[in-house]
């Protein structure tokens, strides 16, 4: 026994006893992988549990491109986008079908008068105030019923949406009852 003692204490090395030794090569590969697989884990965990910050979009470039579309445009925070006068026909969920007229003044900037709305077959005469603009989409609320307004029908409030589609009509709905919708054109600037 002494001598092979004294070969391991030559080596360099010295043999210990089952209790002193560390971890094997395979040991440490197997904890290696978990802690892998548990940072990757967590990770996807996060990503799909917490807030996305919003993509900037990149500067535009020097090139010589034409310019964007008006539907690829980055959207103003008012309406001028569809800043005009607009007509069309509209149609509820009872089916009853309607003339709706809109005209949107500039500047038109949320919680101000903007432009006035006139629904035809209530009738309802009355301003139109931004509420919000996004992607396009334009919600309005209609409140200064005019006296030709038919008071009873005719209640202040939000829901009246136009969308500015790619072949430069607006699409008309509403998110009350009866629901609406229809199509406007640009009937003037």
């Amino acid at each position: 026994m002494a001598n092979k003692k004294d070969a391991v204490e030559a080596a360099g090395t010295e043999e210990k006893p089952d209790s002193q030794r560390g971890l094997s090569k395979e040991s440490w590969i197997a904890i290696g992988t978990i802690v892998a697989a548990l940072i990757t884990g967590i990770v996807t965990l996060l990503i799909h549990v917490l807030p996305q910050a919003p993509r900037s979009q990149a500067p535009p470039s020097q090139s010589s491109t034409p310019p964007a579309s008006p539907s690829s445009r980055p959207v103003p925070t008012g309406a001028d986008a569809i800043v005009g006068k607009w007509a069309g026909m509209a149609q509820d969920s009872n089916g009853t079908r309607f003339q709706v007229t809109l005209e949107i003044k500039k500047p038109c900037s949320p919680n101000e008068p903007c432009g006035s709305i006139s629904v035809s077959h209530v009738p309802c005469y009355g301003e139109v105030f931004l509420v919000k603009a996004e992607d396009n989409d334009f919600e309005f609320r209609v409140d200064n019923f005019d006296g030709k307004s038919n008071r009873t029908i005719c209640q202040p409030g939000a829901g009246e949406h136009f969308r500015l589609r790619p072949d430069g009509k607006v699409t008309y709905t509403t998110t009350y009852e009866p629901v609406a919708q229809g199509t406007l054109e640009r009937i003037r600037d």
